[in-house]
């Protein structure tokens, strides 16, 4: 198979922890990296309108809305400087995004991807080191390769990527010992109509578009402040 086709293998686990080649599949494009991300910012821009909905009452007593906001902006801000170097990953890499995606399940993807974009959101943990979407990826990869491959559920790998966080809560924030209201969201959650989820699905990837160029404004004039 030569460097620049667009497909790669899938595999199938079996047992003794080995693996058959069962087919061969259509590589992940920047395009769907793109998307991915899109969607994952989509999804926090979501979370927030809800929680901004949520009565107060039935919150943790130690819930800080306003900590948690600027969380989520940070994770926001986070993905838009990654889906800006997207097009900078090289065809091998989206090739092993491709395998991560057919050969474990999400769930094996979830903690170690709210990691590492936990770290380059907050700035801890040496973040510079996974600051572009080539350098995250690597590490996103070398991160759940530490684990044994599992059979993922039926789907192609555009599919499979983007159950790599939960739409719902997709930073885990109601998760956190000092949130605890995974069932207030989810009730509020049920009782929204298709076209209220719609509607900040939309709203959402508006803003995303919206931060992103005024982002790539910024540093488009950047350069020429210092030059002038």
């Amino acid at each position: 198979m030569g460097n620049n086709s667009t497909k790669v293998n899938s595999f199938k686990v079996i047992q003794g922890g080995k693996s058959e080649v069962v087919k061969s599949t259509k590589a992940l494009t920047h395009k769907d990296i793109q998307e991915f991300l899109a969607k994952f910012a989509e999804a926090i821009f979501v979370d927030q309108e809800r929680v901004n909905k949520l009565p107060r009452k039935k919150l943790h007593a130690f819930y800080d809305h306003g900590m948690w906001k600027r969380n989520r902006e940070d994770h926001l801000g986070a993905i838009v400087k990654l889906s800006m170097t997207v097009d900078k990953m090289p065809k091998r890499l989206l090739k092993k995004l491709t395998e991560l995606a057919i050969t474990y399940r999400p769930e094996a993807v979830k903690q170690p991807l709210l990691n590492i974009i936990s770290d380059l959101a907050t700035g801890v943990s040496s973040p510079w080191l996974y600051e572009t979407a080539p350098l995250f990826f690597n590490e996103l990869i070398r991160g759940v390769s530490r684990q044994s491959p599992s059979v993922p559920p039926k789907g192609n790998p555009t599919e499979m990527i983007l159950r790599w966080f939960d739409y719902d809560d997709p930073i885990q924030i109601a998760q956190d010992s000092e949130c605890e209201y995974v069932g207030v969201l989810a009730s509020h959650i049920e009782r929204e109509s298709k076209e209220t989820k719609r509607a900040l699905a939309a709203r959402g990837r508006l803003a995303f578009i919206e931060t992103r160029v005024a982002r790539e404004f910024c540093d488009y004039l950047l350069p020429r402040t210092r030059d002038a």
